[in-house]
């Protein structure tokens, strides 16, 4: 009997052993569970913290993106009618330079016609001492 005694002693004694055991393993694995959990909280805040910081950087890049189009249109706009007020002012110009140029072209042609006539008349007055010359020529080859 005092072997069962002793049996049933070191089995009760097992038995708390094994009890004492399952009970640090339950607190170590919650403690494990709680260490994940936190971890996982804390990942959880992280991974927020870093969307949140995501979504205004992208909503600062679209305004700037935005702004840039702007800017970019209001130059282009800039540009298309800096280029047509340069395109008027160069067919003004370009009237212009005709219209001096006609001018030219008729005083040119006035004063080629002031100098044909001046020259015709000038032939015209030379023939006719020409003429006169002769006529005293022949004038003075008859008396002698």
């Amino acid at each position: 009997m005092t072997r069962d005694k002793d049996e049933l002693i070191r089995a009760q004694a097992e038995l708390r052993d094994l009890t004492r055991m399952v009970l640090a393993l339950r607190q170590e694995l919650e403690s494990v569970h709680a260490g994940v959990d936190d971890r996982l909280h804390k990942s959880a805040l992280a991974a927020n913290a870093e969307i949140a910081q995501l979504k205004t950087t992208v909503a600062v890049l679209r305004e700037e993106l935005e702004k840039a189009r702007g800017e970019r249109e209001m130059a282009v706009q800039q540009s298309v009618a800096a280029s047509h007020n340069d395109i008027q002012q160069l067919k003004a110009t370009v009237a212009s330079l005709r219209d001096a140029l006609e001018i030219a072209r008729f005083e040119k042609d006035g004063s080629i016609e002031k100098a044909l006539s001046a020259a015709n008349a000038e032939i015209a007055q030379l023939h006719g001492t020409i003429r006169e010359l002769r006529g005293q020529l022949e004038t003075l080859l008859v008396k002698t």
